[in-house]
């Protein structure tokens, strides 16, 4: 795009220089280590408390993981177009030019990152107030501490950060199977005295249906997010396709199979409300023990998760500061290739989220926020599509690219709304932000003008 400030891939003096230190596995697991999160223990209340009946409960599960697999299926041709750090950072740089670029990488390293962080923490938090008995103002600063711990962890290098998210990433799935096997292998009674069908569940309105999917969307946000490693990934053509779809269909199935489970044990009736439906069941099957077992397995899922998210969405912000479009030593990597300096402002992001907003304000806040930069991210294959002349080689094709981009945008409009309806406050205070984000372009591109015409 020609813009005067980027900083050279491998230019020496910015440690900018990055290598494919990476395999398909690790794309894989950071995809699955991001999304199976604090969502899935937490978010099944809320979905059955919008829901009510074990079909519509299912059913909304079932559609996520679809969507999901929608989004998987665009970010694949997106980072085969452009296999560069930053994910749809580099997207919208190509599609629409520096303004967006700009926009969106702050955008996400506040929302997204720093949000993301925070929602993940706030359930770590809430978790441990609970298993430890802790007063609950200990929530919050057991958070903050969680998202200390798991920056200093990933700033000692990628091989390590990869490494520990890794292991944590095959315990988590270990503990969900645990459960999916003990539930349905157990449980029995809920699903046959309750209703089972969507019909018999009654209808449903809208703002609930919007309600429910939101909560059961956001377990399965960060599947994409192993496109931001892009530029560090061995065969990428091959590798990112096959570990987008992949992430997207194995969440599908564990996520089903791990509501199914819960609604053999705990009628949906009685889930509504519960922070931890999970830890119901299994104390319901086993135990006391088993609420204790399942919070620990919760801190250790929120942990990895926490690692993870950072481990690749970091890579933004590296980008952000890379093209020119931050402060410069954002965009310096260490020996150990982990962008130190930005890992660590994201952190004090995270950090200062989680000690102002809990669990459910920081969703709502993320999921408007996202509406706005992942809508744009969509609407960027559009873009690339007609202005192509030829389909270009070595580029993973979309099936009804254009169609699915249109289908994606649709539905981030739609739970905007349904966002700034519910929760208008919070939903202002966001497009502030955003609004201040545009602006604040301007002003960062007038300083450089100055400066360099004053040298």
């Amino acid at each position: 795009m020609g813009m005067e400030n980027r900083v050279a891939l491998d230019d020496p003096t910015t440690g900018a220089r990055l290598r494919r230190l990476l395999g398909a596995w690790t794309a894989l697991f950071v995809g699955l280590g991001i999304a199976i999160g604090s969502g899935i223990f937490r978010v099944p209340g809320v979905v059955a408390g919008a829901l009510h009946a074990p079909g519509w409960i299912v059913l909304v599960w079932v559609l996520c993981g679809a969507v999901n697999l929608m989004q998987g299926l665009v970010t694949a041709e997106l980072v085969t177009r452009y296999p560069k750090a930053g994910g749809e950072y580099v997207y919208l740089r190509e599609a629409y030019g520096e303004f967006a670029a700009f926009f969106f990488g702050w955008g996400f390293t506040i929302f997204v990152v720093g949000g993301g962080a925070a929602i993940i923490a706030a359930a770590l938090g809430d978790f441990a107030v609970e298993l430890w008995r802790l007063d609950a103002a200990w929530s919050r600063y057991t958070a903050a501490m969680a998202i200390a711990l798991v920056t200093g962890i990933n700033a000692i290098g990628l091989r390590v950060g990869a490494t520990v998210q890794n292991i944590l990433t095959v315990l988590k799935v270990s503990a969900l199977v645990v459960v999916i096997v003990a539930g349905i292998g157990w449980g029995r009674s809920p699903l046959a005295s309750g209703s089972t069908g969507v019909a018999s569940g009654g209808l449903v309105g809208m703002s609930a249906i919007l309600t429910g999917f939101m909560a059961a969307l956001w377990p399965y946000m960060g599947t994409t997010d192993a496109a931001m490693l892009a530029e560090e990934v061995k065969d990428v053509r091959r590798a990112m396709p096959r570990a987008l779809v992949a992430s997207s269909l194995t969440l599908t199935v564990f996520y089903v199979l791990f509501n199914l489970a819960l609604l053999h044990v705990v009628p949906a009736a009685q889930m509504g409300g519960l922070d931890s439906v999970p830890g119901e069941a299994m104390a319901r099957l086993v135990g006391a023990w088993g609420r204790t077992a399942m919070l620990v397995v919760a801190i250790l899922v929120c942990l990895s998760t926490l690692s993870s998210t950072l481990l690749a969405t970091i890579r933004v912000t590296f980008a952000l500061a890379r093209d020119g479009l931050a402060f410069r030593f954002l965009g310096r990597m260490s020996k150990g290739q982990t962008p130190v300096a930005a890992l660590l402002v994201v952190g004090a992001v995270a950090g200062v989220l989680v000690l102002k907003r809990d669990f459910r304000e920081v969703l709502s806040i993320y999921f408007l926020a996202s509406a706005v930069l992942f809508g744009l991210t969509y609407a960027s294959l559009i873009v690339f599509r007609l202005r192509e002349t030829e389909v270009p080689r070595d580029v993973f094709r979309c099936p009804f690219g254009i169609v699915l981009a249109l289908l994606l945008i649709a539905l981030e409009v739609a739970l905007a709304l349904h966002i700034i309806v519910t929760d208008r406050d919070d939903a202002v205070g966001t497009l502030k932000v955003l609004a201040a984000l545009g602006a604040a372009y301007f002003l960062w591109k007038g300083f450089h003008t100055v400066r360099h015409e004053s040298r």
